[in-house]
């Protein structure tokens, strides 16, 4: 009972908020990136050994400092668990954040703010790490644009008062990157992941050719989505946030969809849901924009 009572004083607390839906929505697209990374985090893990492989300038100063080759630096045993360390770290911040989020409002922004600017940070770093994981493709960073802007946006938008067409902008600005960044790898313009085809032949239980078609024309309406939200026609706009609400929802069931075995539900559940979690905010943000775009203006109280 106290459970209950304690999750119901959560949620009001959120729309305890000045412009209670526009907060509550980008608050919850934080709290779900923050979920889902920091289950990643701490029980799976994140490219931070990437570092290592890329970030050549260090090499000089391994070698003197430490009297061995760079090789055998990378081979230390401790290396392995600094770096489980710092991705246990960073996992646990973000776990951490998550109620500085749900309370934060403008009486306590300047306490409240640090983790969540941490945290965010911690966002674009692991972007970057994935970018350089897949040879600096920028298709790959963009693709986080969501996922990694949105702390930042709900604390601009409390701090700095953003008004709605600033803010609907920025919306629209980091669905149309999410989205052409998917796109380009929907469309071929990067070899289409191999997860990408196995997933659309495991829920809709296609051919492989007929999956590659399915991704070429997501790819093609993923590009659509990108120009038609900025078009002038409202109509146009409208139906382009539908779209992309509901695929931007649809890509993210697929994580746990596309990989759910029955014979292993706990499993499936264990090492899938947090791939979902953070790519939520895909069909949120769009939908947060369909929000404004039929409410036409939203006014802070």
């Amino acid at each position: 009972m106290v459970l209950f009572v304690n999750k119901a004083s959560i949620f009001a607390e959120i729309l305890k908020m000045p412009n209670s839906k526009l907060i509550t929505f980008l608050k919850i697209s934080v709290i779900l990136v923050l979920l889902g990374r920091a289950y990643q985090f701490i029980f799976f893990s994140a490219p931070f050994i990437s570092l290592y492989y890329y970030a050549e300038y260090f090499k000089p100063y391994v070698e003197k400092q430490f009297k061995m080759t760079w090789h055998e630096f990378l081979s230390l045993p401790e290396i392995d668990i600094y770096t489980d360390y710092i991705v246990y770290c960073f996992g646990t911040l973000f776990i951490i954040t998550i109620p500085f989020v749900i309370w934060l409002r403008q009486k306590n922004y300047k306490a409240f703010q640090i983790p969540i600017l941490l945290s965010g940070i911690g966002l674009i770093f692991l972007a970057v790490l994935l970018t350089i994981t897949k040879n600096y493709k920028i298709g790959q960073f963009i693709e986080y644009s969501i996922q990694f802007t949105t702390p930042f946006i709900l604390l601009s938008y409390l701090r700095f008062n953003l008004s709605y067409k600033t803010l609907q902008f920025i919306l629209k600005l980091i669905t149309a990157l999410t989205f052409i960044g998917h796109g380009l790898y929907a469309l071929g313009y990067y070899p289409v992941p191999g997860y990408f085809v196995d997933m659309v032949i495991r829920i809709f239980n296609c051919s492989e050719s007929f999956a590659k078609s399915f991704l070429l024309i997501a790819g093609i309406l993923d590009f659509v989505i990108a120009i038609g939200i900025f078009l002038p026609n409202k109509t146009i706009v409208k139906y382009c946030l539908i779209w992309a609400v509901i695929w931007g929802f649809s890509t993210a069931m697929a994580r746990l969809l596309g990989n759910f075995y029955s014979d292993f539900i706990i499993r499936s559940l264990h090492q899938n849901t947090f791939e979902m979690l953070y790519r939520l905010p895909h069909g949120l943000i769009p939908l947060l924009l369909l929000y404004m775009h039929n409410k036409g203006s939203i006014s802070k109280s």
